[in-house]
């Protein structure tokens, strides 16, 4: 069986389940070729006898460039795929949503399978409430995905359409927030973004991460957000913290997080006592002031203390 495996991955996270699920994939005997989601050729996907396609949870859905790499995709009529997810507490639409957008291409979906991973916001506070996620159990339980797919799918093709799954993952009460906030109404209430060109050392770090391609930091003024999927990895990954909020303001982002949390906080704790999530952090130790942002500037500031002492 020749199977391929794409992934849109900005932590590594992602990536790292789709390692994990190939690795199983070849135990079973099977081809299995692993590749990011920017770098597949689509005219060749026919030549697969199984597709995975596996993605972080954005706002309760899969991400704007996911969504449109599923629309762009030709006809897939008969050929078998499966969905995986990481996420921090709530899939929200994503299964249901990728579902949708692939079997309208004819595509068969064989799989499912989700794993809890770390966030990274830079208005979340460190540490979160999935740190530590994944952890080797759940690799372990990525692999084995991955080796019982390759038998599942071999068997679909042979006839025996009784292990075709349904969906399996009901949308929770989160899930009506996600019509909210698709890509198209993100604009009007997410901060927008400014690169400072005094702190600029236009390394392209920010371009490179930039899933869209939406950063210019050679045009004068420097062009961000051109366009956006808000997911500020621009923000989490520039070495000199050079973009942020305009005016370092995040607004509603950091004004909501202790209110988010509690409610990510009641479905972990569901999740737990269900024995699907297990707690690698005190959940009660959370610091809301010790955003993410906030503690990369406190290390760059530290950095740059020690230097001048030198």
């Amino acid at each position: 069986m020749k199977i391929l495996i794409i992934f849109f991955s900005q932590t590594q996270y992602t990536r790292k389940v789709a390692e994990r699920m190939r690795a199983g994939a070849m135990q079973s005997g099977a081809d299995c070729e692993l590749v990011s989601i920017g770098d597949v050729e689509t005219a060749t996907l026919q030549d697969y006898d199984l597709v995975g396609l596996g993605t972080p949870v954005f706002y309760y859905q899969e991400p704007a460039n996911v969504r449109q790499f599923i629309a762009e995709l030709p006809e897939l009529t008969g050929k078998h795929w499966f969905i995986f997810t990481t996420h921090a507490s709530t899939i929200g639409i994503t299964m249901d949503s990728m579902r949708q957008g692939l079997e309208n291409k004819g595509a068969v979906i064989v799989g499912y399978h989700d794993t809890y991973a770390d966030s990274t916001m830079p208005v979340i506070p460190y540490p979160t409430l999935t740190t530590g996620h994944p952890d080797a159990s759940e690799y372990e339980a990525a692999h084995l995905f991955g080796k019982e797919i390759v038998l599942t799918a071999q068997r679909i093709a042979d006839g025996d359409t009784s292990l075709i799954p349904s969906l399996g993952y009901e949308p929770d009460q989160w899930a009506h927030l996600a019509e909210s906030l698709k890509l198209e109404n993100l604009a009007h209430f997410m901060p927008p973004l400014h690169i400072d060109k005094d702190t600029c050392t236009q390394c392209h770090t920010c371009e490179e991460n930039c899933p869209v391609g939406g950063i210019d930091v050679e045009a004068d003024p420097p062009s961000i957000q051109n366009p956006c999927i808000y997911c500020w990895r621009c923000v989490m990954v520039c070495p000199e913290i050079a973009i942020d909020a305009v005016d370092g303001d995040w607004g509603l982002l950091l004004a909501n997080m202790p209110m988010n949390y509690e409610l990510y906080r009641e479905r972990l704790d569901a999740a737990v006592a269900r024995g699907e999530f297990r707690w690698l952090m005190d959940p009660d130790t959370i610091d809301f002031a010790n955003t993410q942002l906030n503690r990369r500037k406190a290390k760059l500031r530290a950095e740059k203390a020690r230097k001048t002492e030198k």
